[in-house]
């Protein structure tokens, strides 16, 4: 009988109709004894004739039309079996229900009748079978479709899930759990773009049905995706109250807090849209952090993030990646969160959350916490690439203003300086510094690099303390690959080192007033500066004779160089004219070394650099010379103060 049902497959629509006529009794025997052997080899046949339409490819190459017809039919056939007000249908739904979902939803991106054919197939197992069978029948489906040339047929999957989840009524936090991991992995799929960040959809991005109509984009899926992920976590949130257990509830609502700040954070690129009204998933992701026991004031401040990865951290899945993972994607979904609640009414008196509140928690954390909003608002500036390109960046940016002047006003106690301290926050700074790094580097909106560099300065002025400046920029400039960032930072230290100088003789007799209490007690010599120390002839040192000992890259590290020369030269030319040696940068020890392991080398390099670019005629090369040149002069002049400063000793 099977055979006779194959090979009504192989004819016209009308033959399909074959299939219906056969009552499901005959195929699987239904109130028989029917040994697990026969089960298996009746479901098996079941379902390859059910998917027998979709391989009959010689149908398909004669009419298209016709087989997508056929395919419609089968389909149709199968709902009606499938019928569970029918007793038969019931018993259908038991046999082949955990190995049919997987075949019923790649018929789903033919035509928008197989669409609603596979729905309600998906929606009869859910609703009517073990809700934890079918949990795994769907799970197992949902994985095996997690691709980016198949992500139409999760969608029926995920809407069957949510079925399921409303019908559990025990271990409903362990089924999240295990569901969770393969939900996350499928809306990092669904957020990813094709081509780069900021190209646009092409035509070949779109999943065509055979019917003409049911055009949809890849976009279009992706979004669908996301958005019943989200509308499932409303459902879970629901499972959640019926949770008796007090301690397993707030278990449970741990993990969905979890599961809404990665969501948030994963598909933040897509929901960071230009304008100011809140997308619906934001929203409903937003008001589910309450219910989670989560507080936008103290997932600013990082603690309940790093209290959320330690409590659902499963040992055996969670390795040290997956933990990082978990860490960028919730602080990105906690500043978005942030974000919107700032810059929307609407998000903010549904969090009760105000700029004034946000200044007096970060008051009350003092520097610790405010580098840990920093971090939290710069993880949107980390995207899918290394370079912060898409919109989401610009809201990132924007945070970070917010927070910076916020806190612009604040003072800090004396204990916040303490040097045990620096080494922490450095540590904890330091990747805020890179993000903002990135943005000057990698941003093509030449306004959002500004802004970049401008929250770069305003960390490093306004929120490191000033003892631990120099060591943080050193640590930047170790680390920068960006030649002409690096001449950037030694700009700044330059900068610091003019407003940290001691004041002279004749300005010592004047008092010193300064709204800074930190730089007063510079002024008045209470502290000494690490940027008026030979600890900034280390930094020169590192950028004049790197680790391996050899000259610079020229001409590549050209601009890094001549910020390195001048700096040089201007320490020595304020140590020499005021008399002083606070540096050490007049001392015979001092001068030797800068004479021979930096400007002598250098300049022999330049000479050889010089003559390998004279044999180029390009205009490219022409300029690269005149650079050289203007470099070399520097250095002769580095050497002259040198030699003079010496003579004089």
């Amino acid at each position: 009988m099977i055979d006779c049902l194959r090979r009504g497959f192989r004819g016209d629509c009308a033959t399909a109709g074959f299939f219906l006529r056969y009552h499901p009794s005959n195929v699987f025997g239904l109130g028989q004894d029917e040994e697990i052997e026969d089960l298996k080899a009746s479901t098996q046949d079941f379902l390859d004739m059910l998917e027998s339409p979709l391989n009959n490819l010689e149908l398909r190459k004669e009419s298209s039309a016709n087989w997508l017809a056929q395919c419609e039919q089968v389909l149709q056939e199968a709902v009606d079996l499938l019928d569970p007000s029918l007793p038969s249908g019931l018993v259908l739904c038991e046999k082949i229900g955990l190995e049919l979902p997987k075949v019923a939803v790649k018929f789903v991106s033919l035509s928008q009748a197989c669409q609603d054919h596979c729905l309600s197939i998906i929606e009869d197992l859910a609703e009517n079978c073990s809700p934890r069978e079918m949990f795994a029948a769907f799970m197992e489906a949902l994985n095996m479709y997690t691709t980016s040339e198949t992500l139409i047929c999760c969608i029926p999957l995920v809407q069957g899930l949510s079925i399921v989840f409303s019908r559990l009524k025990r271990r409903q936090g362990q089924f999240f759990q295990e569901a969770s991991i393969g939900l996350l992995a499928l809306v990092r799929l669904a957020a990813q773009d094709e081509g780069g960040e900021e190209e646009e959809e092409t035509p070949m991005e779109t999943v065509q049905g055979m019917d003409g109509h049911n055009v949809f984009t890849l976009g279009q899926v992706r979004a669908a995706i996301v958005n019943d992920i989200v509308q499932l976590a409303q459902t879970v949130r629901e499972t959640c109250d019926t949770v008796g257990v007090v301690e397993q509830r707030e278990y449970f609502q741990q993990r969905l807090g979890m599961f809404a700040l990665q969501i948030l954070g994963i598909t933040g690129e897509k929901v960071a849209c230009p304008g100011t009204e809140v997308p619906v998933s934001v929203m409903e992701l937003a008001e589910l952090l309450p219910f989670c026991g989560l507080s936008l004031l103290r997932l600013l401040t990082g603690d309940q993030i790093e209290d959320l990865i330690e409590t659902t951290s499963d040992e055996i899945s969670e390795q040290v990646n997956g933990k990082n993972t978990k860490k960028l994607e919730a602080s990105k979904g906690a500043a978005l969160a942030v974000y919107w609640t700032l810059f929307n009414n609407q998000v903010a008196e549904a969090a009760e959350v105000t700029l004034k509140s946000i200044k007096e928690v970060l008051q009350f954390s003092g520097r610790r916490g405010i580098v840990a909003a920093l971090s939290v608002a710069a993880s949107l500036l980390t995207g899918q690439s290394s370079r912060p390109l898409s919109s989401v960046a610009a809201k990132g940016l924007a945070l970070v203003d917010t927070i910076l002047e916020l806190v612009s006003s604040l003072t800090y106690s004396f204990d916040d300086e303490e040097a045990e301290r620096w080494l922490a926050l450095v540590l904890r700074i330091i990747p805020t510094l890179q993000r903002l790094q990135n943005v000057v580097v990698y941003a093509l909106n030449v306004e959002m690099r500004r802004q970049g560099y401008a929250a770069f300065k305003k960390v490093i002025q306004d929120v490191v303390p000033e003892a631990a400046r120099l060591q943080c920029l050193q640590m930047l400039i170790n680390d920068c690959v960006s030649p002409s960032l690096v001449s950037l930072h030694l700009i700044l230290i330059k900068d610091e080192i003019a407003r940290a100088w001691p004041p002279s003789p004749q300005q010592q007799k004047e008092p010193i007033r300064d709204a800074n209490p930190l730089r007063e007690r510079l002024h008045t010599g209470a502290f000494a500066s690490p940027f008026i120390s030979n600890d900034v002839l280390d930094v020169i040192g590192s950028v004049l004779r790197p680790k391996n000992g050899t000259p610079p890259d020229l001409p590549d590290q050209i601009d890094s160089v001549q910020s390195a020369l001048n700096l040089y030269r201007f320490i020595l030319i304020r140590e020499s004219s005021g008399k002083t040696n606070h540096t050490g940068i007049l001392s015979k020890e001092a001068l030797t070394m800068a004479r021979k392991q930096w400007l002598l080398p250098l300049r022999e390099h330049l000479g050889g650099v010089s003559v390998g670019l004279m044999g180029e005629a390009d205009e490219m090369s022409s300029a690269m010379a005149l650079a050289i040149d203007n470099l070399q002069s520097v250095v002769y002049r580095c050497l002259e103060l040198n030699e003079e400063v010496f003579a004089q000793l």
